[in-house]
């Protein structure tokens, strides 16, 4: 019962986190020519309400997906890991930069050297997602 409970904290917390890079990059990314001038002040805006929520979410994202790691990855076997110990690895490894990206940008302010936009960790959203499906099936 607790699996399940920190499961679907962690599902949802990701749709938060999700949610806002799926709106940053698809919509208010493609707002900027429509409303000009005024892009910067709507965009603070925006990030005003974002500020209070999404960061929380990404850390609860990330501690309960630490949990729901050690629940699943299992032992080694003798002939080495298996293909879904691979991809959870992997999985584990994105989700890990995002949380650690995050919590440094947001919570000591030091910004990132590359990829200053949120497209990069918006693309590995969408490849965590794929792997998170693609791990039961391998």
């Amino acid at each position: 019962m607790f699996y399940l409970l920190v499961h679907l904290i962690h599902i949802f917390s990701v749709f938060i986190y999700g949610g806002f890079l799926f709106t940053d990059n698809l919509f208010l990314a493609r707002m900027k020519d429509d409303i000009g001038d005024e892009y910067p002040k709507v965009r603070e805006y925006f990030m005003k309400y974002v500020r209070k929520v999404v960061p929380k979410a990404l850390i609860v994202a990330v501690v309960s997906g630490i949990y729901l790691f050690s629940q699943n990855f299992g032992t080694i076997a003798p002939e080495g890991l298996s293909n879904f110990q691979i991809v959870l690895l992997i999985k584990a490894f994105l989700g890990g930069w995002l949380g650690l990206r995050g919590v440094l940008q947001v919570f000591f302010k030091i910004q990132p050297l590359v990829f200053k936009s949120h497209t990069f960790p918006f693309i590995l959203v969408v490849i965590i997602i794929f792997l998170s499906q693609l791990m039961f099936a391998v």
